[in-house]
């Protein structure tokens, strides 16, 4: 008998079977095309560099990869932070390409030069990160929407995601998105300590690490309602021996050191790199001399390194190294990059904005209730979902994850007192992507794409959105998959009323068919198209960004 994959298994060949075709592609486009000669930074090749066979072949391999921004983390990863350009790009990624090459250059000396060493550890890495980063969102993605169906292709669109050339390309937004997922999911499981020591690495990988604060901020919120509700039973019990007052006292004690705990370990790691720019191009101490081809690129280009004395930052109110390079060299301000002539980067942007916004309008408008107790449940209602739970856990497959307008759960009165409520009274979503635990992700997903609109260069919209926001593919997932299933699974299609049973459905709407189970790379989400009219323009957009960009960014082409 053959073997079966696990639907994990199957997301982890799929991930690498899409970086092992997106490089193949990338590498075909590279040959073909010629390369646009686009006013970007490249960094100085080294003269006395010498150029093998095996180099030249990493080159034509890999060579599509190291374009826009990728110079720059190939650069710092080689030389260092060696002006102040690269002083935007944070630290943790290009110096960990940099220890793992040294450590892989020892054995491969033979045949690569160190340069190349380089480009092969950071695409490697890269790979490897997508995959654990694949796997953990798909493990994120149950916990959350508790929906085995949409959980599962969610993780597929993320595997095909419309920034996918940048999860493979030298740039850390595998990196960022496996440490954001990892510390997303320890927080589902129950919390402690490991989720703000992610978030704070993630910060140091990227400075939209710091909006990830706002998920410390809301757990802490959620700990804090229910130690408040435990100490109040506690009160009711003792004969109000124990005050009101007290109650709220003892909560903010309990809540708010270590509230302030982890949003520190958020923080620090970006406060850190601050400092650390601040020592380097401001502090009296001489600088390492930079080797004579980057000085002579340093000079010809006018940019400032150590050597040339303070920076201009040094003496700002808030001399953050950061925000003066953003503002400087790209332009960075609300509504700064508000210009006719970015009208073509608005419009690679409009698609995943319309996403997040479409997703956000619908759930305020179906779960008010969610949103005015901003996504914290009274303890009753989380002993009812706990319950629906335990009893309809066999059954999650068997619709699309959608809820009734208002939020109320689908069904009748049978329904509601096995929920422990009554049939009048709403009840709180418990799976798909209206469900009160996807309200943060909705509030997160829209603070990045707003911050994006106003302040930052919107084509980098679409990676930011796509490295750091899961409900974007959620709401893909169930947009692609309602549709489609709307008209065979929906309750009121599928289901019977049974005098004296639960209602159940007739055809369940599986994560994968039996017989894709035994092949590796087999998946009917993306083999049979979608006959819903929104579903194909999820896949296609899906699919579109992901061979576009990765052709037009190969080429020097501008992209997200």
């Amino acid at each position: 008998m053959g073997k079966y994959y696990t639907l994990h298994e199957k997301i982890r060949n799929l991930a690498f079977a899409s970086r092992a075709g997106l490089l193949l592609l990338q590498m075909i486009s590279n040959w073909i095309i010629p390369d646009h000669e686009a006013d970007a930074f490249r960094s100085p090749p080294d003269p006395n560099l010498s150029y093998g066979l095996s180099d030249n072949i990493v080159q034509q391999l890999f060579g599509g990869l190291i374009r826009w921004d990728a110079q720059y983390f190939i650069h710092i990863a080689e030389y260092g932070y060696t002006h102040e350009n690269t002083l935007a790009f944070f630290p943790l990624y290009p110096l960990l390409v940099r220890y793992l090459a040294q450590i892989v250059y020892f054995p491969l000396q033979v045949i690569l030069n160190y340069h190349s060493t380089i480009i092969v550890t950071a695409v490697v890495l890269n790979v490897y990160l997508f995959v654990k980063a694949s796997e953990l969102f798909y493990s994120l993605s149950r916990a959350v929407l508790h929906h085995e169906v949409l959980a599962y292709r969610a993780a597929i669109l993320f595997c095909i995601n419309p920034a996918s050339i940048f999860f493979s390309a030298p740039y850390s937004e595998s990196l960022f998105a496996l440490l954001t997922f990892s510390a997303l999911l320890n927080y589902e499981r129950g919390g402690g300590w490991t989720a703000p020591a992610a978030f704070g690495l993630a910060a140091a990988t990227r400075s939209n690490g710091l909006v990830n604060i706002g998920f410390v901020l809301y757990h802490k919120l959620q700990h804090c309602s229910t130690y408040y509700y435990k100490l109040r039973n506690a009160r009711s019990s003792t004969s109000d021996q124990v005050s009101l007052v007290l109650v709220v006292l003892l909560t903010f004690n309990y809540t708010l050191v270590p509230l302030f705990v982890a949003s520190f370990s958020v923080v620090v790691p970006f406060l850190l790199y601050q400092a650390w720019c601040y020592i380097k191009y401001c502090g009296d101490e001489a600088s390492s001399a930079l080797p004579p081809h980057l000085q002579s690129f340093v000079h010809a280009n006018f940019l400032h390194s150590p050597e040339s004395g303070e920076a201009e930052w040094c003496y700002a109110p808030i001399p953050f190294a950061y925000t003066h390079v953003q503002d400087k060299h790209w332009e960075v301000g609300l509504f700064r990059y508000y210009q006719l002539k970015q009208l073509p980067n608005f419009l690679l942007a409009v698609p995943i904005v319309l996403m997040i916004i479409c997703h956000a309008a619908l759930y305020f408008v179906d779960s008010p209730q969610v949103v005015w107790s901003l996504g914290i449940p009274h303890p009753r209602q989380l002993a009812a979902a706990s319950l629906k739970r335990k009893t309809e856990e066999h059954e999650s497959s068997g619709d699309d994850g959608t809820c009734a307008a208002g939020g109320k759960e689908q069904g009748n009165g049978d329904d509601a007192a096995l929920n422990g409520t009554s049939a009048g009274e709403q009840q709180w979503c418990y799976s798909g992507v209206r469900a009160w635990k996807v309200f943060v992700y909705t509030v997160h997903g829209l603070a990045v794409c707003f911050f994006c609109l106003l302040f930052v260069n919107v084509q980098v919209t679409t990676r930011l959105v796509c490295s750091s926001c899961p409900v974007v593919y959620w709401f893909a997932a169930h947009v692609a998959t309602s549709s489609s299933s709307s008209n065979t699974n929906s309750p009121s299609a599928t289901r019977q009323k049974t005098p004296g049973k639960k209602l159940l459905p007739q055809k369940l709407l599986v994560p994968e068919p039996a017989q894709n189970l035994s092949k590796p790379f087999a998946v009917a989400f993306l083999s049979n198209f979608p006959q819903d009219f929104w579903g194909q323009v999820v896949i296609s957009y899906f699919l579109l960004y992901f061979m576009l960009g990765t052709v037009m960014f190969s080429n020097f082409l501008p992209w997200t």
